[in-house]
């Protein structure tokens, strides 16, 4: 494969005084018409880049021009075939970063749209100041392989080794378009192979700017809104990660708890609980109620906004009577429901009321809505014959006080009045 020159300030040969003129006349009009500077951008389009390289691989891009020998470049037409053979890699890849593709501030120099040089080009990308630009246009860093590309980044090939391991050395950049494959011109190519046959030396550019498109915010999956759990450590799930743009794959995911209008819980930036995550331990109380949303963060560092908001409430498990505490009512209501398939109220055992939900209750005993764990120890709960005589105490109690308050009634017989 031939060697492509590098476009060094030190080859450019203007072929007439005339074309000179127009070309630097063309070149202060796109210089003067662009809107952005590079110091404003904070994003990179990377669908728009990628679509762009596919759309125009073959096609002289939208200022026209195409360089066939060098300099200058010859005008041919917006989308007109490439002609063959040429040296308009970095003008392709130029028009595939900045306008109208990714967005991004390019250069102009030599009176076309963007940098024609390869190595100045690549070099501007990472702030190499051997490219002439310092660090005014760094929108990425060079890597070490091509598994840490991502779509709409930057190849170049040193195909000789003149570089001698420099990024001056680079004669040649395509733009890459995922799974190994790249675009470019000047021989044009689409898919193809990124060795592109072999050279002595690759510089791998990533873009670091965040990506336009963001990931699609999650949905809470469960628990279900407006349900009860039946522990302080429930797990939290929400739907898979999506995201539109290319490459684009979840790095993160930020988990957030309230209690009302208080935040009691956030993960933070969590790399290891993507779209499930159980609550750790001492961070909820029984018998309240939360709310809880997500949001995820792809690789290209930008985030979702959180999902909507779901509630859950946490059960004071063997409060029976739902009156915020476990105590003897509760043992009563379980007494009077033995051998029943009722449902009792902040019972997570269901089924017939037997043995298990007394000791349900009884684990749960003495704690109140709001606690934490609260489960106090086996001998401070009454044993089963306890509560039996506490209730055959409260029933006696309270017969003896209806029979106490007939008898100091007046009673008038036959008058039928007080």
């Amino acid at each position: 494969m031939r060697k492509r020159p590098t476009h060094g300030p030190g080859k450019v040969q203007w072929r007439s005084t005339v074309r000179a003129a127009a070309l630097a006349a063309l070149g202060a009009a796109i210089v003067g018409g662009m809107a952005a500077t590079a110091s404003a951008i904070t994003v990179y389009n990377r669908t728009a880049a990628v679509a762009y390289a596919n759309a125009n691989w073959n096609k002289v891009v939208n200022d026209g021009y195409f360089y066939i020998d060098s300099y200058p470049a010859t005008y041919i037409g917006a989308g007109q075939p490439v002609p063959a053979g040429g040296n308009d890699c970095a003008h392709f890849v130029s028009s595939v970063l900045g306008t109208p593709g990714g967005g991004l501030t390019i250069p102009n120099r030599a009176g076309t749209y963007g940098e024609p040089g390869a190595a100045r080009l690549d070099e501007l990308l990472v702030g190499n100041s051997a490219g002439g630009y310092g660090t005014t246009y760094k929108y990425g860093v060079l890597v070490s392989s091509v598994s840490q590309l991502t779509p709409g980044d930057v190849i170049g090939y040193d195909w000789d080794g003149s570089g001698n391991g420099s990024m001056g050395g680079i004669d040649h950049t395509v733009v890459y378009i995922g799974n190994g494959l790249v675009n470019c011109h000047s021989n044009s190519r689409l898919g193809a192979n990124w060795t592109l046959g072999g050279a002595d030396n690759y510089f791998f550019v990533h873009i670091t700017l965040p990506d336009s498109i963001v990931p699609t915010a999650p949905n809470n999956v469960s628990p279900a809104s407006n349900t009860s759990v039946s522990n302080t450590t429930p797990t939290l799930t929400a739907s898979a990660f999506s995201d539109g743009a290319p490459g684009s794959t979840q790095v993160a995911a930020q988990w957030l708890i309230y209690k009302g209008l208080s935040l009691v819980y956030d993960t933070g930036t969590d790399a290891s609980h993507f779209t499930s995550m159980s609550v750790p331990s001492g961070k909820l109380s029984v018998g309240t109620t939360y709310t809880w949303q997500v949001r995820y963060q792809d690789n290209y560092g930008d985030w979702s906004n959180y999902s909507t908001p779901s509630s859950l409430t946490t059960m004071l498990l063997g409060d029976y009577n739902k009156n915020g505490v476990v105590d003897t009512a509760d043992y009563l209501i379980w007494r009077t429901n033995q051998g029943r398939s009722n449902a009792l109220a902040n019972d997570a055992i269901g089924g017939v009321i037997g043995q298990a939900q007394f000791n349900q209750w009884r684990a749960h005993y003495g704690q109140t809505a709001g606690s934490g764990s609260g489960t106090l120890g086996s001998g401070e709960v009454p044993e089963p014959a306890t509560c039996s005589l506490m209730i055959l105490a409260a029933v006696s109690m309270w017969t003896r006080q209806r029979r106490s308050r007939a008898l100091s009634l007046p009673y008038f017989v036959g008058s039928g009045k007080l």
